[in-house]
């Protein structure tokens, strides 16, 4: 379990995305580090509302501008759809959403790496369900948390420089 901060500059401003893996054990800063590099680019894409694989816009989304993920898998196969090429699986919140009690977030996004590799950098997106969640279940609630306290930093600074 870790979480991470992204900084980047979105129309003029700096925004940022708090990342949390609530399910991620023994992440290395360098897994996380290439991983958080392809989010970056989603970031930049989704906060300035680039379309998806599909067309869709994330400005049709109740998670739009995205303050924070619950990256929920890093990269993988899909145990639901076999054939979806392999990616990192996000649940997205605004900031507002994110303070409610308990949390929300308000949709779930497949971000694709250029050939299937973290190192080959980021490629493109899907926006794969508008519904919304609440981090209701204690269990999550305390994953979430341990996360928090596992704090790694920001990306391009320290350890995930």
């Amino acid at each position: 379990m870790a979480s991470a901060t992204i900084k980047a500059t979105i129309g003029g401003s700096t925004a940022s995305l708090l990342v949390i893996y609530p399910h991620a054990d023994n992440i290395s800063n360098a897994e996380l580090r290439a991983e958080l590099l392809v989010i970056k680019e989603w970031f930049i894409a989704f906060n300035t509302d680039k379309h998806d694989v599909k067309d869709k816009k994330p400005s049709s989304t109740k998670s739009h501008p995205a303050s924070v993920m619950l990256t929920t898998r890093d990269l993988h196969v899909s145990d639901t759809s076999p054939h979806e090429r392999v990616h990192i699986t996000g649940r997205v919140s605004t900031a507002a959403a994110w303070a409610l009690d308990p949390k929300e977030n308000n949709c779930c996004v497949h971000i694709y790496a250029k050939n299937n590799k973290l190192s080959d950098g980021y490629e493109s997106w899907l926006l794969k369900s508008t519904q919304k969640s609440k981090l209701g279940s204690p269990s999550i609630v305390e994953k979430v948390a341990a996360a928090l306290r596992n704090d790694r930093g920001t990306l391009g600074e320290g350890h995930l420089a």
